[in-house]
This record gives structure tokens, C-alpha cells and sequence, in this order.
């Protein structure tokens, strides 16, 4: 009997050393002198590398947090270990010497030539033959070979790590990439429509990652199943404007970073172009279009000095010569007008490039809303205030009032307010209002609210915007439209809805008027999805990435808890649709405290980069790696999400592959 088990067991010996020969290298053998274990708590390996192996690969196997694997004699399974500690001692304290017997404190590094013994701690099991994934739960046997794993794809197997999906770097243990940086980090598109939410201080490294992950997706570079995608960018400081432009890297940048970014670049494309949904104001069409006479003139002199604002001081910084080779406006034909200027700029590197624009103007005509859709619009209206304005602009449609401007609206209302306040009867064209106001019992502060709240949007800039000799006005660009003719149009370009644009050029409070802008689009997105899944059609994914997500979903709301319901209400709808209709939301900001609860609890995924300590004890994140983040390197983060086996894994996101540069100091 015994004879048969050693036998088997010297088969099972062979096949276990051609296993770790092929997927890797040896690096040592597990002790035959300490005990391995397995108990409620985990696993225990330990195992002694050869010094001529320590001292030529040290930081690869016997660091702490390192990655290796060891092949089980008894299962040939491939057992991924995390090591938890690394011991190294002299030759003379291997012979017990006392310390009063020790020679002069001159080196010997003949002491050096030890064995380094470790302690792992057993983590995933995988079966090379079936490619199966399950918890390492029993105890790996003595003499079981230890191997730093040669193959990127088995590395991901033993890690438990999608294998295709989203790139987003290269897993690290620390600040390092394991391996060689030969394990790649992907998250499976279908995480996305669980959403996301990247978290870290500024400089960190957010907006490079959100930039290498649009860069993946527009490229669907190791995604088969992903139809061509909608990229929709909210941006609020210009950060996304110069995707298609080639990135620039210091001189002193490392050799690492670059061979990272290198691998990247080999594999995903920056972006030939964008689609910028730019919101029009007022001041914008007073400036640059006021002798216009017609809106496409208009639209041609707006987009032309948005290039000269935006571009030309980044293209003249780095001396690359440009001109704008093609502009023509078009109109599409469709239930309303999509109007856009469509820009091909050539650059000189110095080598030659292009990259096309299209321009698409967003501005707001009050005349086209309906009463429930315009109150929808301002999330700060009270409760009451969104009720008794609705109800009011119903009545004055039915009594055949048809008010044209939000500007006509607010006279209107400043003026019932005056009749009442001093109970005069109201005559001419005010006195129908009067009455319909007292009719619904208008409350004096309910009325103050409305006009305070129409005096915002009218602050914006961005409604009735009069373009041309005509004074027609500008419509609302129909994301519906923009979205059907996303790949057929604007060849699948990521669209960027220039926030920063708008602050720009509109008086009213910043965090007001871009939250109303970014609102609506979201809801447009939101119910052409609705739409189309109600009437059985299908449509593309869409991917939205709010940048500084705190600005539009703040965790408090000013003291109003009527725009916090609004607020909530609305991204939870949002959320909840793209589970099952192919929409996902990507969020980032500085801290969990800056952002609303509801975001926090419908991302399933979340990514935290280097945080300040005082922030770190709100994530839900184990006691090591909240350490780590407070102190890792620029790019370097955590990955929590449930298509992880282990949960979480630290990672490094390479330099980006498209234009990241900062604007605002050109």
C-alpha cells in the first residue's frame, strides 16, 4: 500500500515540477521544516529561497504584498500566495552564536550567503487543465515548488482578474507592477453599468485614469462583446477638450512609466476627434455673433474664435503649427433642428496630424418646454414653488396666454406680485394673470421663491438667445438625435459637454448654472433610453463621466432639502435604468464626504487613489490598504468590486496616451 501511494505520489511530484517549469520560474521549495497550515483564519506557506536567487530578484519575491504561486504535489493546482513576511539572518546567528562572541563590526558578506525564509499566505486555486478559479481552503503540501509566475494570463487566472474588459493599468503590490508590469488590469464592461466611483486628492492621478479608460473604451481594445459605445463627458474644467491631441511627457519622466504607457499605446488609440456640446450664452452671441446675419454665420463665428480661446494659446505654447483645414455648418434633418459646425484642424508636431470637431451650440428656447419639463429644469424650486408654477403656466396655456420668453414670465409674475402686494386692480395685459394667481392661491412666499428661481436660469445666459437679423432663437440641440446619429453623424467620438465654456461666459453662480445644464442632459440621456426600451429598440452603450462629481451631486444641498431629493431622486432613476438598459455612470471627486449618499450606494465599483488620512476611515476598505493609499505614488490606486475574486487589488494606471494638459494656465 504503501508502495502504491508513493508511487502516485512521485507522479504527481513530476507533473507538479513541469507545471511550475512551464508557468514560471522556481524560486524555492515549501519548508519541510516548518509546518504548512490551514485554519479558519487562512492559510499559511512557508518556503526558503537560495541567496543567489534572493540577491538577484529580491524586490520581485520578498517584498511584503508581493505575488507568487506555488504548485500543490497533491492537486497540480496553481495556488496564488500574498507574502507576509520576509526573514533574513546572518550565518552567525544561524550557528546560535552569543553576541559577546561576535568578530569586530567589520562586513562579511560570506554571512550574507543564507537562506531568506517567507511566509505567504495561500489566496486563490487554479486548475491549469480546466482554467477553473476557486478559494485555496487546504493546506499545501511540504516540498511543493514556489514559482514567480512567467505569463501574464496565468497570473490573472491565479489572481482571480477578468481577463478582458476595460484597461485600466497593471496590478502592482505597492507602488510596484508585479512581474515585470506584465499583469494587466481590466474591469469588465458589464461593472460599468453597475457604475463607478474614483476617488482621490488632487494630483493623484483621477483624471489621467478616467483619460486611459475613455481612451480603452473608445478603442474597445480587449472588449469583443462591446458594440461602438457613446462616450458622454461632463467637464467642468477643460480637462477633456484635448483628447485628440498627442500627449507630451517630461524629459526626467521614468523609463517604467514610459515602457507602461508604451504597451498602452500598442494596444488603444487616442480619440481622432470630438463631438463638443457647447452651451451658448447670451454673452457668448453678443461677443462673437452680433452681426450675424443668419444663425449659421453665427454658429461659424462662434466655433471659430471657441478654436482661437481653446487651442491656439496650447498649440503656440509648444510651437506646433495648426490651421483649420475644413468648417462647414450643417442642419440635419429630423424632428427638429440639429445644427452643428463640423472643424478638421491639421497640426504640425512637428510631424503632421489632424483631428476633426464637431461643434454642436446648446442653449434653451422657454416657448419649447413644456410646464412640468421647465420646473424639472431648476432643482433649487421648493416643492410647492414646482407645483403651483406648473400649474400656473397649464392655466395660462388654456386661457390662451402663450408666454414666449422666461423673460415675459418673470414681468409677468413681478408684476401680479405688485397688484396683490398693494390690492390694485390689475389692467391690460396683467389682469387675466392676477386672476389666475389668486384663482390658485398663490402664498406670497411660494411666489418669492418662483421669481427668485426664474431670476436664476434668467442669469444663466443660456435661454432665448436671439442669433441673427431675424432674431430667431437659438433651439435646444436634441440629444435624443445627437445620440441615434452618434456613429453615423459623429463617427462614434467621444461628446464633451464643455461646462468650463459656460462658466466662462454666463454671470450667474457657477455650481447653479453648469448643475442645470449637465441635469438636463442627463435626463434627456436618461429618457431616450427609456424610451427606446419601452418601444423594443435596441441601442448602444452609453458610458457618462462626471469629473468633480461634487459640484453637481453635492452632499448638501445648501440648506435646501427640496434640491436634495431632486437631486437623489434623479441619479437614482439614472442609476437603476442603467443596470438593465446598457447605461453607465462614472464618477469622480475628492472624498466620499463630498458627494451624496445615493452615489456612494449605487456604485458597486470603486477605485481610491492617494487620499489624506483624515478621509480614509469613511471607505469600506481593509486596515493594509488604507495605509497604503494615504501614502502611495501619483497613479497608484485600489480597486474594490465584486468581479474581483479577492475583492480588492492595487493597481497603476499608465501616463495617459491622449493630450492631458492643463488649460487654465495657458
Amino acid at each position: 500500500m504503501s508502495e502504491k501511494i508513493i508511487k502516485e505520489l512521485s507522479l504527481k511530484a513530476s507533473k507538479a515540477y513541469e507545471t511550475a517549469a512551464k508557468l514560471g520560474d522556481v524560486i524555492g521549495y515549501v519548508s519541510r521544516t516548518s509546518p504548512s497550515l490551514i485554519d479558519e483564519e487562512g492559510g499559511v506557506v512557508v518556503f526558503d529561497v537560495d541567496p543567489l536567487i534572493y540577491f538577484d530578484k529580491f524586490a520581485d519575491i520578498a517584498s511584503a504584498g508581493n505575488y507568487l504561486a506555488v504548485v500543490d504535489l497533491k492537486t497540480g493546482h496553481v495556488i496564488s500566495l500574498r507574502v507576509v513576511s520576509v526573514e533574513r539572518r546572518d550565518i552567525l546567528a544561524e550557528l546560535s552564536l552569543p553576541e559577546a562572541y561576535l568578530p569586530s563590526q567589520s562586513p562579511e558578506v560570506t554571512g550574507l550567503l543564507t537562506k531568506t525564509r517567507v511566509r505567504a499566505k495561500p489566496l486563490l486555486s487554479y486548475d491549469p487543465d480546466t482554467r477553473s478559479v476557486s478559494i485555496a481552503n487546504y493546506v499545501v503540501e511540504p516540498q511543493s515548488p514556489v514559482i514567480k509566475p512567467r505569463d501574464a494570463e496565468t497570473a490573472q487566472y491565479m489572481l482571480g482578474l477578468p481577463t478582458s474588459g476595460v484597461f485600466l493599468g497593471f496590478v502592482t503590490s505597492g507602488d510596484r507592477p508585479i512581474f515585470d508590469a506584465q499583469v494587466p488590469l481590466f474591469l469588465p464592461v458589464n461593472a460599468f453599468y453597475q457604475h463607478m466611483l474614483v476617488l482621490g486628492t488632487t494630483g493623484s492621478g483621477k483624471t489621467t485614469l478616467l483619460k486611459n479608460m475613455i481612451a480603452s473604451i473608445y478603442s474597445r481594445f480587449n472588449t469583443p462583446n462591446l458594440e461602438e459605445p457613446t462616450i458622454i463627458i461632463l467637464d467642468p474644467n477643460k480637462d477633456y477638450v484635448t483628447l485628440p491631441l498627442k500627449p507630451v511627457f517630461p524629459e526626467d519622466t521614468a523609463s517604467q512609466d514610459r515602457k507602461l504607457s508604451e504597451f498602452f499605446s500598442m494596444k488603444a488609440s487616442r480619440p481622432k476627434g470630438l463631438v463638443v456640446v457647447l452651451p451658448v450664452t447670451t454673452l457668448v452671441a453678443e461677443s462673437y455673433a452680433k452681426g450675424s446675419e443668419t444663425w449659421a454665420k453665427a454658429l461659424k463665428e462662434i466655433s471659430e474664435m471657441y478654436v482661437s480661446d481653446t487651442y491656439a494659446p496650447l498649440f503656440e505654447r509648444f510651437s506646433w503649427g495648426w490651421s483649420i483645414k475644413e468648417l462647414v455648418v450643417h442642419e440635419e434633418p429630423g424632428r427638429s433642428p440639429l445644427r452643428f459646425v463640423k472643424l478638421v484642424l491639421t497640426l504640425k508636431y512637428p510631424e503632421e496630424d489632424s483631428f476633426t470637431l464637431y461643434i454642436i451650440p446648446y442653449s434653451f428656447r422657454f416657448s419649447d418646454f413644456a410646464p412640468k419639463e421647465f420646473v424639472a429644469l431648476n432643482p433649487y424650486f421648493t416643492r410647492q414653488a414646482k407645483d403651483t408654477l406648473s400649474r400656473l403656466l397649464k392655466r395660462l396655456a388654456d386661457l390662451g396666454n402663450q408666454v414666449k420668453t422666461i423673460v415675459d414670465l418673470y414681468d409677468m409674475l413681478a408684476a401680479a406680485r405688485y397688484y396683490l402686494e398693494h390690492k390694485t386692480a390689475a389692467t391690460g395685459k396683467w389682469r387675466g394673470l392676477v386672476e389666475v394667481v389668486e384663482e390658485l392661491a398663490v402664498h406670497k412666499s411660494t411666489l418669492e421663491n418662483i421669481l427668485r428661481q426664474l431670476g436664476s436660469l434668467i442669469d444663466t445666459g443660456v435661454f432665448d438667445i436671439s442669433i441673427g437679423e431675424t432674431g430667431g432663437f437659438l433651439v435646444e440641440a436634441p440629444i435624443p438625435e445627437i445620440l441615434e446619429k452618434h456613429g453615423s453623424v459623429f463617427s462614434s467620438l467621444p461628446i464633451v459637454v464643455d461646462l468650463d465654456f459656460l462658466q466662462e461666459y454666463s454671470p450667474a453662480d457657477p455650481e447653479k448654472v453648469i448643475g442645470i445644464v449637465a441635469y438636463r442632459i442627463l435626463n434627456k440621456v436618461f429618457e431616450w433610453k427609456l424610451t427606446k426600451s419601452r418601444e423594443k429598440v435596441k441601442t448602444q452603450p452609453v458610458m457618462i463621466f462626471v469629473d468633480e462629481a461634487h459640484r453637481f451631486f453635492p452632499s448638501k444641498g445648501g440648506g435646501s432639502e427640496d434640491f436634495i431629493e431632486h437631486v437623489s431622486g434623479m441619479i437614482d432613476r439614472i442609476a437603476r435604468l442603467g443596470r438593465s438598459r446598457g447605461l453607465g455612470l462614472v464618477f469622480s471627486t475628492h472624498s466620499p464626504a463630498d458627494v451624496h449618499d445615493i452615489i456612494l450606494q449605487l456604485t458597486n465599483t470603486k477605485i481610491v487613489l492617494r487620499m489624506d488620512k483624515t478621509h480614509v476611515s469613511a471607505l469600506d476598505i481593509p486596515g493594509e490598504y488604507k495605509d497604503f493609499v494615504t501614502r502611495c505614488g501619483d497613479r497608484v490606486g485600489v480597486l474594490k468590486s465584486h468581479v474581483l475574486r479577492l475583492g480588492y487589488v492595487s493597481f497603476k494606471t499608465p501616463l495617459p496616451i491622449t493630450g492631458h494638459y492643463d488649460l487654465s494656465r495657458l
